[in-house]
């Protein structure tokens, strides 16, 4: 069995005035922390919401764990179960609890019991320290609470990969910080990620490798010495010799 758990093969993804992904390949193993920078406009999200078929491709193809995705909606229903996404504005349900919330899907997706999805979020809850929010709604939260929550509700679901798109960009700066510690703890456990960020300090702490996005193409692809300390390429030195 290949430890690789997405291929993208050729993708391209184009607006009618914009080609936002021009022939991206690139692969995902099991267990890398990728993170994906580089300017406004490169294609980041795109390529994100690509690998999840939020966004439709508009050429290439994307393998997930050896088998093309496809367009059934049986088959993309299944394909989602196994890949959790963070959005960059929490998208928790308003109307829902925050135990609501997190226990919905591993119980409407047959993935898990009642009392399983239940105590299942207990877990997750206490291990954020926001056991006591269980009952309260999202709009009595902070965003860092919020987006804590979001996290865990994806955790919940027991995904093969998790992909963040900007997941702190919302956020107040002093609430930043509670949620790269989480996203870090998950890091070091070994859960496989793909982070689209503007939070390059962060990223070259936390990532095994990093995607640096220019005009909808990948201009660099490396360690975090090769691609934010060291880089080579003219682009991405002048990048960082800005924002770092």
């Amino acid at each position: 069995m290949s430890d690789t758990i997405f291929e993208v093969k050729e993708l391209v993804k184009q607006y009618p005035a914009i080609i936002a992904l021009d022939h991206v390949s690139t692969q995902i193993k099991t267990g890398e922390v990728v993170f994906i920078v580089g300017p406004s406009g490169s294609g980041k999200s795109t390529l994100l919401r690509c690998l999840n078929l939020l966004e439709k491709p508009t050429g290439g193809e994307i393998v997930f764990k050896g088998k093309r995705l496809g367009k059934g909606e049986k088959e993309l229903n299944h394909f989602r179960q196994q890949v959790g996404m963070v959005f960059q504005h929490f998208n928790l349900f308003p109307h829902l609890t925050i135990h609501q919330n997190i226990t919905l899907a591993p119980v409407k997706t047959g993935r898990a019991t009642e009392q399983e999805a239940a105590e299942k979020a207990d877990m997750l809850l206490k291990r954020i320290g926001l056991f006591e929010k269980r009952d309260v709604y999202p709009n009595q939260l902070s965003g860092g609470q919020k987006q804590r929550i979001a996290i865990i509700r994806a955790l919940a679901m027991n995904p093969d990969v998790l992909l963040f798109d900007e997941p702190t960009s919302a956020l107040d700066p002093e609430m930043v910080g509670e949620v790269l510690s989480l996203m870090k703890e998950l890091a070091n456990e070994g859960m496989t990620m793909v982070v689209v960020t503007h939070e390059i300090g962060f990223a070259a702490e936390v990532a095994n490798r990093v995607i640096f996005m220019d005009q909808g193409k990948i201009v660099a692809d490396g360690t975090p010495d090769e691609v934010i300390r060291n880089p080579e390429n003219p682009r991405v030195k002048e990048f960082f010799s800005k924002v770092l």
